[in-house]
C-alpha cells in the first residue's frame, strides 16, 4: 500500500495542471459555503448580543399567553392591577410595566420618515424604577413627561440628532412633535444596527399606543438571595394560568426569534446557492477523472500487470481525488472566511445598518466546509475509480481504452424510468393537497429535480444528433476547422453530454428565475387591471403598516369618494392558519372588484365573511352558513358567510382569501390596528382635486405615498426586478464553474489529442485554424447546455408557477427575449472558455506532437 501511495502522490504531481481546474471548481463551491457561514453566524452574534442586553437588570418577564403565534400582537394587555399582584409576590424587589408599539422617527427636514431598510422600528415606555429594566441613559436624561422623547444612540449619530431637538414621532395617529431629552441603549449596546427605538414616560406610551391603564410586559428584578428560578416559580403559582413568565434570557430570546428566523433562511438561501455550485462542480469532477482514466490506460494497465489489484487501483484513484479535495477545501476555507470577513463591510456600503460585531468562524464551520469539499470530490471520483480498477493488465500491452461502462440502451431504460418518476412526483405536487404550500412547493420541486436527473441520464442518446444540429452552421463558416469541430463533438457524445450537463443545471435554474419574475409581473399586472377600481393607493415604506387615521382623515375630505383601509392577520380555521384582511366596508366594492358569485358585502359591516370560492369550496360552506374563526384575542367566533367572490389578487402580491370588517378585525386581533393598504377613490371629474386634498393630509404622515394603480403596479415590478438580478447573481457562482468545466474538457482533450493534433499540422492546417477548431467545439457544447438549459428551465417555471397559482401566480409568461439572449450568452461563454485551450493547440511543437503516444 506504501507504495501504490507513492504512486497516487507522483501522479497527483504529474497531472497538477490537468487537476487545477476542477481543484478550482472545488475552491469556489467552498468559498461560497464558508463564506455563507462566516457572514450569518457573525450577523446572528451580533444581533444576539443586542437582544442578550435586553435581559440585563431583568430576572423575569411576565406577559399575556398568547393564542396562537407567539407574536405581540397576539397577547392581550397586562391591567394595571396585575403590576401592583407582581409587585406583591414574594421574592420580588421591583417590578415595572412596559408598554411598547410602532413608532417610527422623522428626518430633521420634516419630509420623510427615517429609513431603515424595514428593520423594526418600535417605541418602548422608559419607567421610573432604575433598579429594574435594561434602558441605559448614554447622554441627557430619561423623558419623564409628555412631549419628550429619548432615541437610541445610533440612529440619534446616524441621522444628525441632538439633545434638546425638537423631533417628529409616527405613533398610531398622525406625527408628533416632541423634545429630544436624552439617547439610551439597552444594557451596554448602544448601537442597535438598523432598528430604532422610541422611548417614552409611561403615561405617554399608554396614551400613544392605546393602552390606557395598562402595560404589554412587566419587568421583574429579584430580591438579594432569591435566584431567577425562584422567583419565577413564585410568580408562576401567584399569577397561572392567566399569563406566563419568563426568565429575562427566555423573553430575549423570544424577542430576538424573528431576526434569527430571518437569518436563517438566509443562512439556508446562501447555502441553497453554494450546492448548486458543488452540484455543478460534481459534473466537472466526474468528467474529469473519467478522461484522465481513460487517457491513463497504459499506466494503470502496467500497475496491474506489476501485481496491483483492482482494490489498489481503485483505492489510488480515490486517494488522487482525496488530495484534491482537502488542497482545494483548505484554499477555499482560507478565502471563504476572508468573503465573511467582507460582506458585512459591503452589506453596509449598500445601506444596511448592522450592530458592530468580530468575525465569527465556528468549528462546525471549518467541519463542514472540509468534509463538503472533500466529500464531493471523493464521492464524484468514486464512478471513474471503479472503471479504473476494471482495467485488465493486457491493457498495457495493447493500448486499450476503457469501454463504455453502460450501454446506451441500458441508459435509455434507466433514464426514462427516472423521467417517469419524477413527472408523477411533480403531477401529485400540483393536484395533491397540502396543508402548507411550502410542502406543495417540496414535491413538486423535488419531482422537478428527477425530471433533470433522467435528462441527464439520457443526454448522451441525443447529444450527438443535437451537436450535428447545432454544429451545422460552422462547416460552411469556418470551412474544415468547422467540419472537424462538429465531429470532435459528436464523435464522444458521453462526454459532450457530461460537460453540457454542467452548464445546464445552472442556466436551468436562471431561466427558472426568469420566468417566475415575468410571471409574477404578468399576474400582478392582470390583478391590479381587474381588480382595482381606485385612483389612488396608499403604502408606507417598505409597506410596513401606518396609521388608520390616514384613512379617517381622507374619508372626510369633499373631492373623496371612497378611502378603504386594509390591513393583514393570520386567524385559524379547524386546523389550518390562513390571512385575513380586514377593510371598511363601505366603500370597498366602490374601490375593488371582487366579482362576486354568490351574495355580496352588504353584511360584511355587521360582523359577517367573505371568503373566496376556493375556499368556500375547500371548507365546504355557502352564503348563509356560519364558519368558525379562531382569532388571536377573542378567541373562537362564528361568522356568517355573506358574500363568496372571485377575484383575490387586486392588492397585487398579497392574496385576499378571507375579508371581514375592521371592527371585527379590531375586536378580533385587539388594540388599535394598523392600515397596510389604502384604496382611495375620487369623486367623478374631480381626481386632480383629490389628489391635492390627499397631499395636505399626508403632510402629517411623511411616512406614507400616493400611488395611481400604474404607478403601484411599476413599484412591485422593480421590487421583482430586484429579486430576479440577485437570483441571476447568485446563480453565476454555478455558471462560473460550468464555464470551467469546458475549460477543463477541452484542455484535457487537447492533450489526449496532441498526436491527432500534430498530424492536422503537418497536413496543413494554420494555428488560427486549430484555434478555430477548438472554439467551434466549445460553442457547440455551450450551446447544447444553452438550449436544453432553456428546456429544463421552461418545464421547472411552468411547474412553479402552476404550484404557486392560489398564491397569487395567475399567468405563465416566458421571457422570449431573456431567454435568447442567455442561449447568445452561452455561445459567447464557450467562445471565453475555449481560449486557453486554443492558445494551447495551436502553440503545440508540431515534431513533439506526432511523436506522443
Amino acid at each position: 500500500m506504501g507504495s501504490m501511495w507513492k504512486a497516487t502522490i507522483r501522479g497527483v504531481i504529474a497531472r497538477k495542471v490537468r487537476l487545477a481546474l476542477t481543484a478550482l471548481s472545488v475552491v469556489l463551491g467552498v468559498t461560497f459555503v464558508t463564506g455563507t457561514y462566516v457572514l450569518t453566524d457573525t450577523l446572528k452574534h451580533s444581533f444576539d448580543t443586542v437582544f442578550s442586553q435586553l435581559a440585563v437588570n431583568v430576572d423575569a418577564v411576565v406577559q399575556s399567553k398568547a393564542a396562537f403565534g407567539g407574536g405581540e400582537g397576539d397577547r392581550a394587555r397586562i391591567p394595571e392591577s396585575a403590576l401592583a399582584a407582581v409587585r406583591a409576590v414574594p421574592g420580588a424587589r421591583a417590578a415595572e410595566g412596559v408598554v411598547s408599539g410602532p413608532a417610527q422617527f422623522v428626518e430633521k427636514d420634516g419630509k420623510t420618515a427615517v429609513q431603515n431598510g424595514g428593520a423594526p422600528t418600535r417605541g418602548i415606555s422608559w419607567g421610573s424604577d432604575d433598579r429594574v429594566g435594561p434602558l441605559r441613559v448614554e447622554h441627557g436624561r430619561r423623558p419623564m413627561r409628555d412631549g419628550e422623547v429619548a432615541m437610541d444612540a445610533g440612529t440619534a449619530r446616524k441621522h444628525g440628532f441632538k439633545i434638546g431637538d425638537t423631533v417628529k414621532v409616527l405613533l398610531t395617529g398622525p406625527a408628533e412633535q416632541y423634545r429630544l431629552v436624552g439617547t439610551f441603549g439597552f444594557g451596554d449596546a448602544f448601537d442597535l444596527g438598523a432598528v430604532s427605538f422610541a422611548a417614552f414616560d409611561t403615561k405617554t406610551a399608554q396614551r400613544v399606543f392605546d393602552s390606557p391603564g395598562a402595560y404589554s410586559w412587566v419587568y421583574v428584578a429579584a430580591a438579594p438571595g432569591i435566584s431567577p428560578d425562584r422567583l419565577a416559580a413564585s410568580l408562576r403559582r401567584a399569577l397561572a394560568p392567566r399569563f406566563e413568565v419568563l426568565s429575562g434570557g427566555q423573553f430575549a430570546d423570544d424577542t430576538g426569534k424573528p431576526v434569527r428566523e430571518g437569518l436563517g433562511f438566509l443562512n439556508d438561501a446562501l447555502l441553497g446557492f453554494a450546492a448548486v455550485g458543488l452540484f455543478v462542480g460534481a459534473f466537472i469532477i466526474i468528467n474529469t477523472f473519467t478522461i484522465l482514466i481513460s487517457q491513463r490506460t497504459r499506466e494503470l494497465g502496467l500497475l496491474r500487470a506489476m501485481g496491483a489489484s483492482g482494490r489498489q487501483v481503485l483505492t489510488s484513484v480515490i486517494g488522487e481525488a482525496a488530495v484534491v479535495g482537502a488542497f482545494a477545501s483548505a484554499i477555499g476555507l482560507v478565502l471563504g472566511v476572508a468573503l465573511g470577513h467582507a460582506l458585512p463591510g459591503l452589506l453596509h456600503r449598500f445601506g444596511a445598518e448592522l450592530p458592530p460585531s468580530t468575525v465569527i468562524v465556528l468549528p462546525r464551520t471549518i467541519i463542514v466546509s472540509a468534509m463538503i469539499g472533500l466529500g464531493v470530490t471523493v464521492l464524484s471520483a468514486v464512478y471513474p475509480a471503479l472503471r479504473a480498477a476494471r482495467i485488465p493488465p493486457v491493457a498495457a500491452i495493447a493500448d486499450l481504452r476503457p469501454g463504455s461502462a453502460t450501454p446506451l440502451r441500458r441508459r435509455a431504460v434507466v433514464g426514462v424510468a427516472i423521467m417517469i418518476v419524477g413527472l408523477g412526483v411533480v403531477a401529485y405536487g400540483l393536484v395533491g393537497r397540502f396543508v402548507e404550500v411550502t410542502d406543495k412547493i417540496e414535491v413538486a420541486g423535488g419531482g422537478a429535480l428527477l425530471t433533470f436527473v433522467g435528462v441527464a441520464t439520457l443526454s448522451p442518446l441525443w447529444t450527438g444528433p443535437l451537436s450535428r444540429l447545432v454544429g451545422a452552421p460552422l462547416p460552411p463558416t469556418l470551412g474544415m476547422p468547422g467540419t472537424l469541430a462538429r465531429r470532435n463533438a459528436m464523435r464522444n457524445p458521453r462526454r459532450t453530454a457530461a460537460t453540457a450537463s454542467a452548464l445546464v443545471i445552472g442556466l436551468s435554474l436562471v431561466c427558472l428565475v426568469a420566468i417566475f419574475a415575468a410571471s409574477a409581473k404578468a399576474s400582478v399586472r392582470a390583478a391590479l387591471g381587474s381588480g382595482v377600481r381606485s385612483d389612488f393607493i396608499l403604502t408606507a415604506q417598505q409597506f410596513s403598516d401606518f396609521s388608520p387615521e390616514v384613512a379617517r382623515r381622507l374619508r372626510s375630505e369633499p373631492d373623496v369618494a371612497a378611502a378603504v383601509g386594509l390591513r393583514f392577520g393570520d386567524v385559524r380555521i379547524g386546523d389550518n392558519t390562513e390571512p385575513v384582511t380586514g377593510a371598511d366596508p363601505d366603500g370597498l366594492d366602490a374601490v375593488v372588484r371582487l366579482d362576486y358569485v354568490a351574495g355580496g358585502s352588504a353584511g360584511l359591516a355587521e360582523g359577517g365573511l367573505l371568503l373566496h370560492e376556493d375556499e368556500a369550496k375547500g371548507y365546504h360552506v355557502h352564503v348563509g352558513d356560519e364558519l368558525v374563526v379562531q382569532f388571536p384575542r377573542s378567541g373562537f367566533q362564528p361568522l356568517p358567510v355573506v358574500g363568496i367572490y372571485r377575484h383575490r389578487q387586486f392588492t397585487g402580491g398579497i392574496p385576499v382569501p378571507f375579508v371581514v370588517s375592521q371592527r371585527t378585525y379590531e375586536s378580533g386581533f385587539g388594540g388599535t390596528q394598523q392600515d397596510t393598504f389604502v384604496y382611495v377613490k375620487a369623486r367623478p371629474g374631480r381626481i386632480a382635486a383629490a389628489r391635492h386634498e390627499m397631499r395636505q393630509v399626508l403632510r402629517d404622515f411623511p411616512n406614507v405615498d400616493a400611488r395611481t394603480p400604474d404607478a403601484f403596479r411599476a413599484l412591485q415590478e422593480q421590487s421583482i426586478n430586484q429579486f430576479l438580478g440577485v437570483m441571476i447573481g447568485l446563480l453565476l457562482l454555478s455558471e462560473v464553474i460550468a464555464v470551467l468545466g469546458i475549460v477543463n474538457t477541452l484542455a484535457l482533450s487537447v492533450f489526449e489529442r496532441t498526436r491527432e493534433l500534430g498530424l492536422l499540422r503537418v497536413v496543413g492546417m494554420s494555428r488560427r485554424q486549430v484555434r478555430s477548431m477548438v472554439r467551434g467545439e466549445s460553442v457547440i457544447i455551450a450551446v447544447i447546455g444553452g438550449v436544453v438549459g432553456l428546456a429544463v428551465g421552461m418545464f421547472w417555471g411552468w411547474a412553479m408557477t402552476a404550484a404557486l397559482h392560489a398564491q397569487g401566480l395567475v399567468r405563465f409568461r416566458v421571457p422570449s427575449a431573456q431567454l435568447a439572449l442567455f442561449v447568445v450568452a452561452s455561445a459567447v461563454a464557450g467562445i471565453v472558455a475555449a481560449v486557453l485551450p486554443a492558445w494551447r493547440a495551436s502553440r503545440l511543437d508540431v515534431l513533439e506532437a506526432i511523436a506522443a503516444e
